[in-house]
């Protein structure tokens, strides 16, 4: 039985999620008690249920500080179960209650809506470190979370490494679902270029103007190579899917330029990858 395990913070996208894995053909159960979890997936699968989609979060009290947290339990008995956590930095989630109205779980607990966000990442904290995979939803529409549910997914079904190359504007945050982080910023910015400067990352001439500097050439290089080091010790620990991201000032030239050559590079080696670029349209609307 193919099981997936949706967690995260309030706000955060959990419901949208569980409407794509019902899409996928999940059978979804929102807020179960983690103290039922080992119970209701034995169930589940003497009922021939191949596919199992389980929402837990703070609605538990099980993940207030100090409580026994039976799902870290679980995955260290059951190693194949995915555990998709869902994040979003602190300006989203505000918006987000502040557009639907609803009140935060920790609300009554933390007093104000910054101080429930802040204490449920404290809570959710173990949990975070021994997902699977982690998306930051703070930029996503809900075709792009989709698209990145069903690449964990196909993922899932293969011990395939997957690398996800997230090129990002430091203007509008770092994404944080990224394992490594690497910032173009002390380059030439093609943006002074009047030539290049309604151009991005993925049209040649940015490229070839950005990969003329022999440090960016060694840049490029450095990180590949230290990427490709520490694959196999991720794979090892049962870690197949990580995340890249590559930085500029508004995520359009620079870091576009890198991660699209990065994710070249490893796609030719072989693996599975995932080129996102997360600010060229925010920026070029900026401008």
């Amino acid at each position: 039985m193919q099981t997936v395990i949706i967690t995260g913070l309030s706000g955060a996208g959990k419901s949208q999620a569980v409407d794509i894995l019902e899409d996928f053909g999940f059978f979804c159960v929102d807020n179960l008690p983690p103290q039922a979890l080992m119970t209701f997936i034995d169930l589940c699968e003497q009922s021939d249920i191949e596919k199992l989609a389980l929402v837990i979060d703070v609605r538990a009290e099980a993940f207030k500080p100090n409580k026994d947290l039976k799902l870290l339990d679980l995955k260290k008995q059951r190693p194949e179960l995915n555990i998709l956590y869902l994040d979003a930095d602190d300006d989203a989630l505000i918006k987000r209650y502040q557009e639907t109205r609803r009140r935060h779980p920790l609300l009554l607990t933390s007093g104000t809506l910054e101080d429930a966000i802040h204490d449920e990442r404290e809570w959710l904290k173990p949990l975070r470190e021994a997902a699977d995979n982690v998306i930051d939803t703070s930029n996503l529409k809900t075709a792009q979370l989709r698209e990145e549910i069903q690449n964990i997914l196909q993922n899932n079904q293969t011990p395939d490494m997957q690398i996800n190359v997230i090129a990002f504007g430091f203007k509008y945050g770092v994404p944080r679902s990224a394992d490594f982080s690497f910032d173009a910023r002390f380059l030439p910015n093609p943006f002074y270029k009047p030539e290049l400067r309604h151009l991005t990352g993925l049209d040649e001439p940015v490229r070839d103007y950005v990969m003329n500097f022999e440090e960016a050439q060694i840049y490029l290089k450095k990180t590949e190579e230290l990427v490709e080091y520490v694959l196999p010790f991720y794979q090892s620990v049962g870690k197949y899917q990580i995340s890249v991201a590559f930085g500029c000032t508004g995520g359009q030239h620079r870091s576009v330029t890198f991660a699209y050559l990065f994710e070249q590079y490893f796609k030719n080696l072989g693996y599975n990858t995932v080129l996102r670029t997360r600010d060229i349209e925010k920026d070029r609307e900026a401008k």
